[in-house]
Order: C-alpha cells, then sequence, then structure tokens
C-alpha cells in the first residue's frame, strides 16, 4: 500500500506511513493513482542516481526507498510545509533529489573540510597568542638580560701630554635608557627585603657597581695605553636582577691634548724679603693670573739673615698650574740666596759683661714655681735651636740647651729635646694634635702667620733636608 502523502510503499496491513507517519485509510478509487506514483517514484530514482553518480571506487547506492527510510525525522516536518497543491510526486521528486546524495562523494567531502578550515586558523590563532605572551613571560622573568659594562666604560684625559691626568665613569644614563625598561628584581629580592631597600632595579645597579680602577692616573702621555681592571662580583647581582653583566679587563689609548711649551713660572712672579737680616720672612707677589702665594712652598721662611738659603717649590702637581694658570711649569723648584737685608746694629746692653742672675727656685712636685710665666716669654721671644737646619746638633749644643731650658718650662713636662723636634715641625706648619702644644707654638710669629697647617706628620719628614733630618734622628735619643 503506498502512502497517499509521501508515495512510499507500506505494508497491505498497515495503518501508517513508515516514512511520514500519515494514516493510511485511502479509498480504492485511488490505487490507481498510487501505483502511478510509485511508477514515478521508480523513475526519479533513477534521474537521482543520474545526477549524483557514485565515483568508481564506490558502491552503488542504496534504492530510494532504504534512502527515505534512514532520514531524520525533520524531513518529515520540511514536506509537510510544502504547499498543498504541489503534485505527489514532484514532492517525492524534491526529497529523491535532496537526500539521495551520498556522503562519500568528492563534493561532501569538500563541504566537510570547509567546515574544519575555520576551526584550524582559530587553534593556529590561539597558540600565535599564547607563544607572544609565554615568550614575553619568558624574557620578562626568565631569560637574563646581558648588560655589556664595557661599552659603557668612559677614561677621561685632561691636560697635555706628558701631564695629562686620567678619571673614569660609567654612563648610567645610557644604560637606563637601554636596559631601565627590561630589569626586574627577582623573587630572591624580595625574600632578602632588597627590593625593599631601593626604588627601582637601576638604583640598586648604581649602588653596587663602581667604576673600574686605572693602572695610571698622572702624567700620561698621548698615545699611551691605560688599562683599567674591574673590581666587582656579580653574583648578588644576577641572583637579585634578572640580568647578568658582561665586562672585562681592557686597555684604553690615551687621547690628550696637544704638546705645550714649558715656562719657568718663578720668573713671573716677584721675590720680596720683609724685615732686617736676622728676624726676616719672604712674601710672593705680581704671581700668573688664578695663582696665590698658597700654591707654592718656602723652606724656610722665619728669622731669614743675609746669606740664607731658601727653597721655592711647587706645592701641587704641574697639571695644577696649567688648569689655573695655563702654564706648565719647567721648573719644580728654585733656590734663592737672601741678600740686602738691613744688618741691625748691637746694642751697647749686649756688649755689657752679663750679670749673673739670681737662680730660679727649685720646682715642687705640687705645682710649677711662679718663673714659668715668665720663662715662656723668655723663649717666645725667639727659637729654642735656631740653627737646628742649618748644621748639625752636638752634644755639647744639648748640654747647654738642656742646662737652660728645664723641663717644667714646656707643655706637659716635655723635654728640650722633645720641644726642639716639634719646633722643627712647626716650621712645617704642621697643625698640633695636642692643645698645649698648638698654643705655645701660636706664641710665635713665624707659625702663627703660616695658613697653611698640615695634620700628617708623615708626610713633613721626607720634606725636611738631610741636615734636619739627621737632627731630627739625634733628638730622639735624648730624654
Amino acid at each position: 500500500m503506498f502512502c497517499r502523502k509521501c508515495g512510499f510503499k507500506n505494508d497491505e496491513d498497515a495503518m501508517f506511513c513508515g516514512r511520514c507517519g500519515e494514516k493510511l485509510d485511502l479509498p480504492t478509487a485511488d490505487v490507481e493513482e498510487d501505483a502511478k506514483t510509485e511508477e514515478a517514484s521508480e523513475s526519479k530514482k533513477e534521474t537521482s542516481s543520474e545526477i549524483y553518480p557514485k565515483p568508481k571506487e564506490e558502491p552503488d547506492p542504496a534504492p530510494l526507498t532504504k534512502i527515505k527510510e534512514e532520514q531524520s525525522p525533520s524531513y518529515s516536518s520540511k514536506t509537510e510545509e510544502e504547499p498543498s497543491s504541489v503534485p505527489p510526486s514532484s514532492k517525492v521528486e524534491k526529497v529523491s533529489i535532496e537526500d539521495s546524495k551520498p556522503t562519500g562523494t568528492t563534493e561532501g567531502k569538500a563541504l566537510e573540510q570547509k567546515k574544519k578550515i575555520p576551526i584550524v586558523f582559530l587553534l593556529f590563532l590561539l597558540l600565535l597568542l599564547l607563544g607572544s605572551g609565554g615568550s614575553w613571560a619568558y624574557l620578562r622573568f626568565f631569560k637574563k638580560t646581558t648588560i655589556p659594562l664595557d661599552g659603557y666604560v668612559k677614561v677621561n684625559f685632561h691636560g697635555p701630554s706628558g701631564y695629562a691626568v686620567a678619571d673614569v665613569e660609567i654612563d648610567w644614563d645610557g644604560i637606563e635608557s637601554d636596559y631601565g625598561e627590561k630589569l626586574s628584581f627577582t623573587s630572591l629580592a624580595k625574600e632578602d627585603g632588597i627590593e625593599r631597600l631601593y626604588d627601582s632595579p637601576m638604583a640598586y645597579l648604581l649602588d653596587v657597581i663602581s667604576p673600574p680602577n686605572l693602572d695610571q692616573e698622572n702624567n700620561i702621555e698621548n698615545g699611551e695605553f691605560i688599562a683599567y681592571q674591574w673590581d666587582l662580583d656579580d653574583g648578588d647581582i644576577s641572583r637579585y636582577l634578572n640580568c647578568k653583566l658582561k665586562f672585562a679587563n681592557k686597555k684604553v689609548k690615551a687621547h690628550t691634548d696637544a704638546s705645550v711649551e714649558k715656562e719657568d713660572i718663578f720668573r713671573k712672579m716677584e721675590i720680596k724679603l720683609v724685615g732686617e737680616s736676622g728676624n726676616a720672612y719672604m712674601e710672593l707677589s705680581s704671581l700668573p693670573e688664578g695663582l696665590k702665594e698658597e700654591d707654592f712652598v718656602i723652606t724656610p721662611n722665619y728669622v731669614l739673615t743675609n746669606g740664607s738659603k731658601v727653597e721655592i717649590s711647587l706645592r701641587y702637581n704641574p697639571i695644577y698650574y696649567y688648569e689655573t694658570a695655563g702654564i706648565i711649569p719647567s721648573k719644580k723648584a728654585i733656590s734663592y740666596t737672601v741678600s740686602g737685608l738691613t744688618e741691625t746694629a748691637p746694642s751697647e746692653s749686649a756688649t755689657e759683661a752679663p750679670t749673673e742672675a739670681p737662680p730660679a727656685p727649685a720646682p715642687t712636685a705640687a705645682a710649677p714655681p711662679e718663673s714659668v710665666a715668665v720663662g715662656v716669654q723668655i723663649i717666645a721671644s725667639e727659637y729654642l735651636c735656631p740653627y737646628s737646619s742649618s748644621r748639625l746638633i752636638t752634644k755639647q749644643d744639648m748640654t747647654g740647651l738642656m742646662a737652660q731650658y728645664p723641663n717644667y718650662l714646656f707643655p706637659g713636662q716635655r723635654s728640650v729635646a722633645q720641644m726642639i723636634v716639634n719646633e722643627m715641625y712647626a716650621r712645617y706648619g704642621y697643625e698640633f694634635k695636642d692643645e698645649e702644644l698648638k698654643n705655645y707654638f701660636e706664641q710665635y710669629y713665624w707659625y702663627s702667620s703660616i695658613w697653611y697647617r698640615n695634620p700628617n706628620m708623615d708626610s713633613i719628614y721626607p720634606q725636611m733636608s738631610a741636615i734636619e733630618k739627621k737632627n731630627v734622628d739625634f733628638l730622639k735619643t735624648y730624654h
């Protein structure tokens, strides 16, 4: 029995269509028409197979009726929506054309492939985004940024060839510009509290990295190779920052100013003697512009007499005078013989025989005698040993001096031998740490007029003449 609605052939005793579910209550008069419908369906099946031929390697398609049975229920709802005016044969023809396409054909595979392409493209984009983010995270938090420190080292040279000085610095602005945004603290830096101590990773680098040391800083000639050496342990840096440092000890070729002609700077000043013979001192005036009298050392510069030998020397490195006055001194020191001083006439009292002074009372352990103050005034008017820089001191000299100046006359009960040594250092401007000694020598004009005071006693001894050094060593044997 054929279904009147869809043309499906059902069993003779079926009450409903096995394909579309329509009730089978057809009148007898319509049997012939159903037969015609069946024939039309059979012919349509042949047309359908011609429209969609199966590939040679594929088996023949199933009969149309079998295909109809396997269709989803949605088809029936689709056919029910068709207008009733359309002949049944046309409906069957439409269904057969659309639903009889084999799923294994080339066009079917193409449709499936089109559906897969967007999914693959989306997966590719997702992997690309994940890869970019992973690379950023790797570079940001895991990969160590390498900073080539040597590329940011600057060795500067100042001054003419042979007198040039060098200094070294690190271009921190360049490092911050190139790597500042790439640096970050590690988790260990957070645990150890390093991150709390510094505002940024750059601030940490500035604190822990010092410029390299130069093997030569002065008297550099043009074209000379100057080596620098790092004193740097980058272990903590690589643990606390996501960076590692690349550095090495290297040599740099010096590029100094052109050679400058040397000049005798001492001929550019005026030497003036003040006072009378036996109580004179020296002054320097008409100095080159930029220089001061304090830039030179005059030794000795006290109680000068006609015939005294005075040495005038540079106080600083020659490069100082080049940078200050544009002059490279050809000499570091000159010797000057004092002459032209007015001689003082001896007083009449000095020619008379000295009268014997009354003996001073012996000092007691409780307090020094009243004559101490008088003795100090007498001592303050002259040097204890004015010849300590001109000849060797003998034992006979010391015997007379020790008898003339007892210990209680000096600060801290010092011996005259100790005081003569102090006096020799005071002439070189030594700054006494002992307040009593300082106040004692401040009574002397020759000491109080020395503006430059040297607090380093060890640096004064090398400046002394050979006679002065021998006298110092000799006096140390007396107590």
